[in-house]
């Protein structure tokens, strides 16, 4: 019988440990990439304070270093919160100072078309022109003095707004605005400065999730671990906290913003003085809604929308709003609610 020497049997048990120990390490490599490979992805958080409100940014990225995105997208914000967010600077200020403005960049030609685009298909119930009456009545700032006008005040502030006193030319780049009358962008900008930092992260990984929230204008940057929805609450507009959730909302893309009497608010003998203005009246509007939420497909349009949605009320606002993309719910002062037809779709997990 055949029988391996003992320098022979080493050699060939060196061999099966080596070609074992190949083995273990190839198993061990496929493990550790599965695991990275099917890890999931971690999320980076940043808050910053812009456009008058904190804005957070949550992202994810198997490509690109989600704190490289945040950054990406936090200077995109600062961007346009410098040149359309303040009333004392920026490209705003300029054109109130002035009363016109030539030779406006491609970039400021969108946005007041925009607005005036909102305000015409919902009847001034968004308008651009109302800062004269958010000041008067304290609403333009946090420290200012909250006060309920004079009629007289009201009236005069009323003589100087209205958006169809702007004028624009498209072709020549100009804007005029007529004797008195005072451009206010804040009521497209946060949404607007949401979309380009969305844009800013996409054209650095297309595949980035995540989303964008500016005081409650969200903006999904993509599905949640790239196959899930993100939960949306509704804040209850009576309740004592913002955990108090009433609905709940599934978001894969698109933009989500909520327009509420207690964001901004005083009481006066039990009654309720908001910030949100109907531009026929220059009081707080009294359409019987306490909260509007609109879905859209950007967050300028879900940021507006919802602003006019509160204006117009249940009737017509959530039969006519979904023919410029914008799905509603209202929440009324009986705690009642009604949706746009096809808002329910959002609320199936």
């Amino acid at each position: 019988m055949y029988r391996l020497s003992k320098r022979n049997s080493a050699s060939f048990l060196k061999s099966r440990i080596f070609i074992y120990g190949i083995f273990f390490v190839a198993a061990a490599a496929t493990l550790l990439l599965l695991f990275f490979r099917n890890r999931p992805l971690e999320y980076y958080d940043r808050t910053e304070y812009y456009l008058g409100t904190y804005v957070t940014v949550r992202v994810a990225s198997s490509k690109v270093s989600p704190t490289i995105l945040a950054e990406a997208a936090m200077k995109e914000i600062e961007r346009i919160d410098e040149k359309f967010g303040s009333r004392s600077r920026g490209i705003v200020a300029e054109i109130n100072a002035n009363g016109e403005a030539s030779g406006l960049d491609r970039e400021t030609v969108f946005l007041i078309k925009s607005a005036l685009d909102i305000a015409r298909n919902t009847n001034g119930a968004f308008d651009p022109t109302l800062y004269s009456l958010t000041k008067l009545w304290g609403f333009d700032d946090v420290a200012s003095e909250k006060q309920i006008p004079l009629d007289v005040e009201i009236t005069a502030a009323l003589e100087n707004s209205g958006y169809s006193k702007i004028v624009l030319n498209e072709t020549e780049s100009h804007v005029r605005l007529m004797e008195g009358v005072m451009l206010d962008l804040g009521g497209i900008a946060k949404g607007y400065a949401v979309d380009m930092a969305i844009a800013r992260i996409k054209a650095l990984d297309p595949e980035a999730t995540g989303f964008i929230d500016a005081g409650g204008d969200i903006g999904v940057i993509g599905p949640k671990y790239g196959n899930r929805p993100w939960i949306i609450g509704v804040r209850n507009p009576r309740g004592e906290s913002v955990q108090d959730i009433v609905e709940y909302i599934y978001l894969y893309d698109g933009a989500i913003a909520t327009s509420g009497d207690y964001e901004r608010f005083f009481v006066v003998d039990g009654i309720r003085y908001h910030h949100i203005l109907d531009s026929k009246t220059g009081l707080p509007s009294r359409s019987g809604v306490i909260s509007s939420t609109v879905i859209s497909k950007s967050t300028m349009l879900a940021d507006a929308y919802a602003t006019a949605a509160f204006v117009i009320g249940k009737e017509p606002g959530i039969t006519f709003m979904p023919r410029y993309g914008a799905l509603v719910l209202l929440i009324m002062e009986d705690m009642s609610r009604y949706r746009s037809p096809g808002f329910e779709v959002y609320q199936q997990k």
